[in-house]
């Protein structure tokens, strides 16, 4: 992927998680739409961490993000439609991007855009292993193709997370 065409917020955060591994999402959980539990639904800097190594689905569609997500070891399953992201960006290593027309006015204002600045996108994502050599590493992710925003994939038999990309 050209950095150039990173436009789409699905595309950056499927390139995150498949570059950087762990990602943060910034959100404004006020946004509506926003599927997170009812105590942070006042939070317009609400952070939450995606990790291809998740034992739950992550998926990626045109408009919005759905997974699983624990709060305080508590499961609940969370739909953030991509207008409430403000920022994504792997914590560690600060690869990320922020969209400035999307972070709320109290953010703006409580921290400044000085200080929300400095994310690098990684430009494209690592280069794969020649079929040459020896220890030939399986995706964390299975690319599931078509479907609808609420069809479930099957993970019976398989504790490998599973990045769906609907069309």
């Amino acid at each position: 992927m050209d950095k150039n065409k990173l436009t789409n917020k699905g595309e950056v955060i499927q390139l995150l998680l498949e570059t950087e591994g762990r990602i943060m999402l910034c959100i404004d959980a006020t946004y509506h739409g926003v599927e997170v539990p009812s105590r942070f639904k006042n939070d317009t800097s609400l952070m939450l961490i995606l990790n291809s190594k998740m034992p739950h689905p992550i998926h990626i569609g045109k408009t919005s993000v759905q997974s699983e997500l624990r709060f305080g070891g508590i499961p609940h399953y969370c739909l953030i439609p991509y207008d409430a992201i403000w920022s994504a960006f792997n914590p560690d290593t600060n690869h990320g991007m922020m969209w400035q027309d999307s972070i709320p006015d109290d953010v703006l204002k409580q921290h400044g855009l000085s200080q929300l600045s400095g994310l690098t996108l990684p430009i494209q994502p690592p280069k794969k292993k020649k079929p040459s050599q020896k220890a030939k590493k399986a995706s964390p992710f299975q690319v599931i193709e078509g479907g609808d925003s609420h069809s479930q994939p099957s993970n019976k038999g398989t504790k490998k997370p599973i990045l769906k990309i609907v069309d």
